[in-house]
């Protein structure tokens, strides 16, 4: 299996969010052969998928992690050492989204900086984390989780996401002398629960006539974590239906 060997961190792993993608995203880092961080802010959700992922004969550990807490980065990256070793890879799937988070001028100050924090700030601090941890072993991967609506009107959701975007190409830069490559992942309409009109506004906009599902992302997630991509880097991957072409 291509990642055999490797050590990969999952944020936001724990089953939460849209259609729970960290899961999906730790499930196939599993089936590809790499040993797996299961990270999320619910310890107890982290620890059933870790638990899962062992069941069906792969590797994995869990932690609980606030991935706003620098402290509990460090944690994360101290746990993925001591039991596997180090790390490879990390995907920055932690984050928020929908509701009031859709708000532009409405939100407050305090939700601005907390969306900001989670969506934006965080995937920086877990990359700082683990930047000498992969230096140590030759270079790794690291694949942030954007959005397609970093390309629509979604208030403070879309600027969070549009400046991962930024971050994203920063930190190629940033980390290239030492082997890191920094791509990211920016998912279309995925199975979360959606007003109808909503859902078929979105699907008109489509060239694909349908939600996406959470293992379509798996396909560019394995391609941006393994030596096939190696010659990517600073890039998002849009991966929504054709909703965004153009923009």
């Amino acid at each position: 299996m291509e990642l055999d060997g490797k050590v990969a961190i999952v944020t936001g792993a724990g089953g939460a969010g849209v259609g729970g993608l960290g899961v999906t995203y730790a499930r196939a880092l599993s089936g590809a052969g790499a040993a797996v961080v299961v990270s999320d802010i619910d310890g107890a959700a982290a620890s059933r998928v870790a638990a899962e992922i062992n069941a069906n004969g792969g590797r994995a550990t869990s932690v609980t992690c606030d991935v706003t807490q620098d402290s509990d980065a460090d944690a994360m990256i101290d746990a993925a050492r001591r039991e596997f070793g180090g790390v490879d890879i990390l995907v920055n799937n932690a984050g928020l989204a929908r509701g009031r988070w859709n708000e532009m001028s409405t939100l407050s100050t305090d939700d601005w900086l907390h969306i900001l924090a989670v969506n934006t700030v965080a995937p920086i601090a877990c990359a700082r984390a683990c930047r000498p941890v992969m230096r140590e072993r030759g270079g790794g991967v690291i694949v942030n989780q954007s959005s397609s609506g970093a390309r629509v009107e979604a208030g403070a959701y879309s600027v969070s996401k549009l400046a991962l975007e930024k971050v994203t190409q920063l930190l190629a830069a940033e980390f290239a002398d030492d082997g890191i490559r920094v791509n990211a992942i920016a998912p279309g309409m995925m199975t979360a629960q959606l007003p109808e009109e909503q859902v078929q506004a979105l699907l008109a906009s489509q060239t694909v006539r349908r939600q996406g599902r959470p293992d379509d992302l798996v396909g560019a997630l394995l391609y941006l974590c393994s030596d096939r991509s190696g010659f990517v880097n600073g890039q998002t991957l849009v991966v929504d239906g054709g909703m965004s072409r153009g923009r």
